[in-house]
């Protein structure tokens, strides 16, 4: 639902009528009543609440009781070392900035199950768009996307401004360089990259080998020292900033307390 829009406020009536259940199943789940409905049918509630965006204050502290304060990172693009470094600066970045506010960041990278019972919020990195809609389907905390770029204005997303890249690449360089990129990204966020930036090199197995001749243009710190690159003009417009550390957080407080907004993409 859009801010300023004219659709009115969901009841419950409405929750029940999009999951196909009585009002009566839905106050049983709002109340954390037991009742005789299946966990299929509690899926069907939860997802109708969080599509309507209804979210009454009985269902908020039903939430607080269980609430964990454990954020879930799931960085599953980590089997290179300079993806492993990359890695390592978002976690500590966002490490501080989650401490500030009170919260536990866990690091997952990998899922056994798409359920996960003990997140409050989960950020997947790079995951691709098919895993992140299963992990939507059994998980009813919010879901932030970093470097994946989901087609549902329902999730919030954190991208990064390729266009501000390559704005600043051809006032260094003018139009004498490359784009190279560690693969951090889904491959719907390369295709959006590519879109922009034209021939972009996104280094995973094959490693420096595939690195163009010429200058460079990243926005990854791991390439900058490198030996192997040594004798390149490099220009680094770093991915990991203290903005983009914010704009996670704050896609989360934002996410967690149902705020509207225009967007739930936030390029930086």
């Amino acid at each position: 639902m859009k801010a300023g829009g004219s659709m009115k406020k969901p009841t419950i009536h409405d929750v029940a009528s999009m999951a196909g259940v009585s009002a009566t199943t839905v106050s049983f789940i709002l109340n954390g009543r037991e009742g005789k409905y299946s966990q299929e049918t509690l899926r069907r509630v939860m997802h109708a609440m969080n599509l309507l965006e209804y979210h009454p204050s009985g269902l908020a502290q039903c939430f607080a009781r269980g609430k964990s304060s454990n954020i879930i990172l799931l960085a599953d693009k980590h089997k290179t070392v300079l993806q492993q470094a990359e890695n390592f600066r978002l976690v500590r970045m966002l490490s501080k900035g989650f401490e500030k506010n009170k919260l536990n960041l866990v690091i997952r990278t990998y899922l056994e199950a798409v359920r996960i019972d003990t997140a409050d919020a989960i950020i997947c990195v790079g995951t691709e768009e098919e895993t992140f809609r299963k992990i939507a389907a059994e998980n009813f905390v919010p879901l932030i996307a970093v470097n994946s770029r989901i087609h549902d204005e329902l999730f919030f997303q954190v991208l990064q401004d390729f266009d501000r890249v390559m704005q600043a690449g051809e006032e260094r360089f003018q139009n004498n360089f490359s784009v190279v990129l560690v693969d951090m990204y889904s491959e719907s966020e390369k295709r959006d990259i590519r879109a922009v930036c034209g021939d972009v090199t996104f280094l995973s197995e094959h490693g420096l080998s595939s690195v163009p001749t010429g200058n460079i243009v990243t926005v990854n710190e791991s390439l900058i020292d490198l030996p192997e690159l040594a004798d390149r003009r490099m220009l680094l417009v770093p991915s990991m900033t203290e903005e983009r550390i914010d704009a996670i957080l704050d896609c989360y407080k934002k996410a967690a307390d149902k705020t509207m907004v225009d967007s739930h993409v936030v390029r930086i």
